[in-house]
Order: structure tokens, then C-alpha cells, then sequence
């Protein structure tokens, strides 16, 4: 089970006349767009729903880098550095100066990652023992429907998956990495350290906004394609490449009065 950063963007901030609380609004006006928080299987849930439940904020409640916190259109995190909130009016956003200090954060867990790395030589990624765990552990990914999960075929993929991450974690490569808090962000670190410096960084850069997915005003999805068996290889790494250029650019072209709500998908 996985949680999914999506970022909704809004046309306008919620409307608070009537004294209701922003987080109240908001809840009202994203569910044409994601459906009940608790999946139960309604007429009203978007078609291909894969997620069972979803929230505002949750786990990814730090989202947003905010120049004034204390606006009320705001919708600040419970936790955390009180700039980075959960939800604003782009026109209040520094998009640039967080990118800078997700890049900035990516360097130096580049550093330390890789220098674990050169010390374990024979660490093997995840898609390693996936594939030997079965082809179907491999397939079970973000993007299966709930439904799916579900069924009998899909119970089977997700042990064979199960048993082949804990076979991967079991490596003294990256039980290390594990305890220098270098994976809590990347299931498949060993594949995530692979990609050059260079790119590393600034992927890092261009991700520190977009999320998993993002939702445009007219209800568009824009996501990373899902490429079987490609694991974090050169397609994986165009796929996403492609979707930070494509949300980036969509982002930084937002009016100021757009909204920015960070939901969290669990499925």
C-alpha cells in the first residue's frame, strides 16, 4: 500500500463568506474531482478510481513554500516549518526558491547514497528480485485499480511482491542506506542512485513541486506514464522527465488568484 502526492489546482481559493473553515470548502469541492475520502464504491466516484481512500494534506502536508503564512486564504500544515503549507493562492507561492532547496537536499543525499553504494558493489536493485519473485509482483504498481487489488490474482502479485522487498531491504547495502535516512523517499534506492549527479539534482529541482500527479483547473490528470519492466531505467527517467517539463511549465503560467491543494491518495 503507497501514498500518492497529487496536486489539484483550483481557479480560485475557497470561498469562507458563509464562516465555514477553508479545509470544510475545499473537502466539498474536491470530491467531483477525487470522489468520496472513503471509497465505497459509488456512482460518484470518478470512473477508474484506484485509490481507497484520500485526504488534504495528510503525509504530504509540507507542500508548498508560502511568503505569508498567516493569509487566510492559507491552509497550513499542522507540523512542521510554518512557510511550508498545505494549501494557497499561487500569487503567494515561491515556487523557485523551493525548487532551489529540494535541489540543494538532493546533492547531498547524491553524496552520501553513492558513497554506501561503492562500499556494497553487489547490492541488486528491486526489479531483480521482483522478477524472480514472479512477473506479477512486478506489474504491482501505483495505478492498479482497488478493484483489481482485490481479486485473487491480485492478492498473489501483491505477497509475491511483499516477499520480494523484503528480500530486497535484507541487503547489507541497503539496510545502511536505510539507517542514514537515505530511502524513506525511494523504495527503490538502489536503481534511485544510479542516475548521474547531474540529473539527479535537477530532477530533484523540478520535483519539488509537481508530486506524483497533478489536477488542472478543467479536472485534467496529468501523471507519469507507467512503463512495465522499466523499473528506474533510461525510459522511466523520460517518462518522468517529460512530465515535470509538462506540469512545471503549467505551473509557473498559473494566475495568481489559481489555488494549490496537496491531497493524499492512498491506495
Amino acid at each position: 500500500m503507497s501514498h500518492h502526492q497529487v496536486v489539484v489546482v483550483l481557479p480560485k481559493p475557497p470561498d469562507t463568506s458563509a464562516g465555514a473553515a477553508p479545509g470544510e470548502v475545499l473537502l466539498r469541492e474536491l470530491l467531483p474531482l477525487l470522489g468520496e475520502p472513503d471509497y465505497a464504491g459509488e456512482d460518484t466516484d470518478p470512473p477508474g478510481r484506484w485509490w481507497d481512500r484520500w485526504m488534504i494534506g495528510g503525509r504530504f502536508e509540507n507542500a508548498f513554500l508560502c511568503t505569508d503564512p498567516d493569509d487566510p486564504r492559507v491552509l497550513p500544515a499542522e507540523d512542521g516549518e510554518p512557510r511550508m503549507v498545505t494549501a494557497a493562492p499561487a500569487s503567494l507561492l515561491d515556487l523557485d526558491a523551493q525548487r532551489e532547496a529540494a535541489a540543494g537536499r538532493a546533492a547531498d543525499r547524491w553524496d552520501r547514497a553513492t558513497g554506501i553504494l561503492r562500499r556494497h558493489p553487489d547490492a541488486e536493485t528491486l526489479r531483480a528480485f521482483l522478477l524472480r519473485g514472479g512477473e506479477r509482483a512486478e506489474r504491482t504498481r501505483p495505478g492498479a485499480t482497488a478493484a483489481h487489488v482485490r481479486t485473487p490474482a491480485g492478492r498473489t502479485a501483491q505477497a509475491e511482491r511483499t516477499a520480494a522487498m523484503k528480500a530486497y531491504h535484507a541487503q547489507d547495502a541497503v539496510r545502511e542506506l536505510t539507517g542514514a535516512g537515505l530511502t524513506h523517499f525511494a523504495v527503490r534506492a538502489v536503481e534511485h542512485y544510479s542516475t548521474p549527479r547531474e540529473e539527479f539534482v535537477e530532477q530533484a529541482r523540478r520535483g519539488a513541486v509537481p508530486g506524483w500527479a497533478l489536477i488542472d483547473t478543467d479536472g485534467t490528470w496529468y501523471a507519469v506514464e507507467h512503463l512495465p519492466g522499466a523499473g528506474d531505467g533510461p525510459e522511466a527517467r523520460q517518462a518522468r522527465r517529460e512530465y515535470l517539463r509538462r506540469t512545471n511549465a503549467l505551473l509557473d503560467a498559473l494566475p495568481g488568484d489559481a489555488y494549490l491543494v496537496m491531497a493524499d491518495l492512498h491506495a
